[in-house]
């Protein structure tokens, strides 16, 4: 999460407790993929608001064993907010909660100890509709507005119900004086749950999708974490492209690059340092990211008894097969048991469906399944050296790589993109975008570092613009004035990489023209095996339509219009 979009939503979340408190209720809920600091953001705002007297803070993990755990953590929570801020023993059990918070709020634990009763009856339906009603009872006995805080809360499937979102629905309507502010790392789950099992409540929830770090921001952030250091650009540019900006990663390499280079006077990071911090990272069994990537493929196994099939297709993923049929013979099953395994990774948050793709959101995820994982699962004698070079060499060529792909022109990355198209499906979104078969693409350079891209196929002639540059209304007419040089256009799209102004914006989108962003081109570049493109300077403008837009889904971080189709 970039700093920007920290505290977009950090200012975002005050706003809502103030209209709380003064009867107005909002709810949030946060999407974003797992490392991108939803978690950390949650628990420093739990911590900002604990001593609010009006409010009374609960904070669910949703992540549990199972559903009974995820009750009991439910109770527990709800009973333990009226012990902040009081010189009581925090308990460590839900029984011990009981004994101490039945003094401070005796109704609620009444129901708390009812609910208990209903699961030992086995009345679960009942169980889960009450405990749901808890944080309403809870406010009521207190007169304090109650902020439920719900981390991963996609996680509440597991509760011993055939439909927890469907009874949370009807507890969230009532409940004026309780705040539900929800996070998920399970986009589509979250989505699907959001438009269909809490579809009345659609409308009072608002979405906030957080995406990763930009360059821009990794400087920032390098710059907090490591102020005795100097970084040189390159290695900032790869290390934004290894970990695709996910805060959690920035923070365990750059941990290890303090551990392997302690200086007392200041001086530029190496290559080698930086690439031996992936190696230890990536291949050393005590490596900190390496055992996030065990542990996630340990989840991956837990959602079948047979978790091959699993395993197989995230390999599958990783070594860059994306459409259906290629996965199936990868996977070694059929196409509907292939389509069962993907939709449940799907619904898992592990990969993502668009269109015709299927994809690995975790980038430096990719590239140790296929690197380390595949590899070390792959030899017939115990590993050596030789493995641990490998990864070594691939890092200094993906390095390499990165170096080669930022000092191409970004027209240039955009033909190569649009050469690879084949008729296919993605979408964005509730929009689905169709990208055809181009025969014939040739490019212009225009004024304020555009790019003019003529395509030819057989859907018609698709006329792009791509600016890397702050787009204003004076850009956007001068636009439209070279596009009228060219008849028979059947779509006009203009990728913004570095933001437009709201009011060329409207022209655009006034003259029939698509508008996609910087995340949108990247999702099309990581769906077709082409390296993200990476801007490394944003203006002043770019900072402030982010702050403005930043109640948009997708925008927070990015601070870029939303995909538009017709």
């Amino acid at each position: 999460m970039s700093f920007l979009a920290r505290e977009a939503v950090q200012e975002r979340l005050r706003k809502r407790i103030e209209d709380v408190v003064s009867g107005f209720r909002q709810n949030i809920g946060i999407i974003g993929p797992v490392g991108v600091g939803k978690s950390s953001l949650f628990r420093d705002f739990f911590q900002s608001i604990s001593r609010d007297h009006r409010l009374l803070p609960v904070y669910i993990k949703g992540e549990t064993i199972d559903g009974r755990q995820l009750a009991e953590q439910w109770m527990g929570a709800i009973l333990c907010s009226v012990m902040l801020g009081r010189t009581l023993n925090i308990p460590a059990s839900l029984n011990a909660a009981i004994l101490e918070a039945e003094p401070i709020i005796p109704s609620t634990v009444q129901a708390v100890k009812h609910i208990q009763r209903l699961f030992q009856q086995e009345k679960n339906s009942a169980a889960v509709r009450e405990l749901f009603g808890l944080p309403l009872i809870l406010a009521r006995e207190t007169g304090k507005r109650v902020v439920l805080m719900i981390d991963e809360f996609h996680e509440l499937g597991k509760l011993p119900v055939p439909d927890a979102f469907a009874i949370l629905g009807k507890q969230i309507m009532p409940a004026k004086e309780v705040l539900y502010l929800v996070t998920s790392s399970a986009r589509d789950r979250a989505i699907e749950i959001f438009r269909e099992k809490l579809s009345l409540l659609f409308g009072n929830f608002e979405v906030l999708e957080i995406a990763p770090l930009g360059f821009v921001e990794v400087e920032q952030y390098i710059a907090a974490r490591m102020p005795a250091h100097r970084w040189p650009p390159a290695l900032i540019r790869f290390l934004s492209h290894m970990t695709n900006g996910e805060p959690i990663y920035l923070d365990l390499i750059t941990q290890r690059i303090e551990s392997l280079e302690v200086r007392e006077i200041p001086q530029p990071v190496s290559a080698a340092a930086l690439i031996d911090a992936f190696c230890q990272e990536l291949f050393d069994r005590r490596g900190r990211i390496a055992l996030l990537f065990e542990q996630r493929l340990e989840r991956c196994v837990g959602i079948s008894k047979n978790g091959g099939p699993y395993l197989r297709a995230l390999v599958s993923l990783s070594q860059g097969r994306h459409k259906l049929i290629p996965i199936a013979a990868s996977v070694g099953e059929t196409v509907a048991e292939t389509t069962k395994v993907l939709k449940r990774l799907v619904l898992a948050g592990m990969v993502v469906k668009s269109g015709s793709f299927y994809h690995l959101p975790d980038s430096l995820f990719r590239f140790w399944l296929r690197e380390v994982y595949l590899k070390r699962h792959s030899l017939f004698l115990p590993e050596d050296r030789s493995l641990r070079k490998s990864l070594f060499d691939k890092l200094n060529a993906a390095f390499d790589s990165c170096e080669r792909n930022h000092h191409c022109d970004v027209g240039s990355r955009v033909e190569a993109l649009l050469k690879e198209f084949r008729n296919d499906t993605v979408e964005f979104g509730q929009k689905k975008f169709r990208c055809p078969q181009f025969s014939e693409i040739s490019l212009r350079s225009l004024p304020n570092s555009t790019v003019s891209i003529l395509a030819k196929g057989g859907l018609g002639r698709w006329h792009f613009f791509v600016s890397a540059e702050w787009i204003g209304e004076t850009d956007i007419e001068a636009m439209i004035q070279v596009g009228k040089g060219h008849r028979k256009i059947r779509k006009r799209i203009l990728i913004a990489l570095n933001g437009i102004d709201e009011n060329a914006k409207l022209i655009a989108q006034e003259s029939r023209m698509h508008l996609w962003g910087l995340r949108h081109l990247n999702a099309f570049m990581d769906y077709y095996d082409l390296p993200k493109i990476i801007i490394t300077t944003r203006t002043k403008a770019y900072d402030t339509q982010a702050k403005q837009e930043g109640s948009s889904m997708g925008a927070v971080a990015q601070g870029v219009p939303a995909l538009e189709s017709r």
